[in-house]
């Protein structure tokens, strides 16, 4: 992983601003559109983590640029009177996406799954992970609506959502397939650098 630190460090780098910027617009919209950002950052999330998996040749690129953008996410603690759970919870949740694609991949390399049945276990996985963390910070009093809000909640957003989203995932992977593929540049140190600090402020900022 050490060869590829480079471009796990860029590669993770753009999943922060993606999640900076356009999660920030997205959170924005769901006043009007309830569970927008939810329905679309696992799949940019995922398109990040497969273009790892796809430069480095690492089945554990997934979850190297997942704790980056993860530790991106944990700058809004530099920001005064930020609420933990607020920081804490949209980072934890990368970290678990990270974890599960790449068990999941893991999984692939030695048996034939179809990839619709790949991408949803995924979702499930890291769907199931934060529910129980979730579930895990009810017992002491700290939000966690998607636990307490009743069995046909957890289950909309562990499985309904994971199916759907699966979905869309797939139909980006169809479209990606009909694209010209192009052979990944390497990533000097200093673009990886750059787009670090960049996501860095683009985080506090934002």
């Amino acid at each position: 992983m050490k060869k590829n630190l480079s471009a796990l460090l860029f590669l993770g780098a753009a999943w922060g601003i993606c999640e900076s910027g356009i999660g920030y617009a997205l959170h924005r919209m769901a006043v009007l559109l309830p569970g927008l950002p939810g329905a679309l950052m696992f799949p940019i999330g995922f398109y990040w983590m497969n273009k790892a998996q796809k430069t480095t040749g690492e089945v554990s690129a997934p979850l190297g640029i997942a704790a980056i953008a993860a530790t991106i996410k944990l700058a809004d603690f530099l920001i005064p009177g930020a609420d933990p759970i607020r920081v804490i919870n949209p980072a934890l949740s990368i970290l678990m996406e990270g974890l599960a694609v790449t068990a999941v991949c893991a999984l692939g390399m030695t048996k034939r799954i179809p990839v619709f049945f790949k991408v949803l276990g995924m979702g499930i996985i890291w769907r199931g992970m934060f529910a129980v963390y979730l579930y895990g910070i009810s017992l002491i009093d700290l939000p966690a609506l998607l636990v307490t809000s009743g069995m046909v909640t957890l289950l909309r957003f562990v499985l309904l959502e994971s199916f759907i989203i699966s979905l869309v995932i797939l139909a980006c992977i169809h479209l990606a397939s009909r694209l010209p593929t192009h052979r990944p540049r390497p990533i000097s140190p200093l673009a990886a650098s750059a787009a670090t600090l960049f996501a860095l402020s683009l985080q506090v900022v934002l």
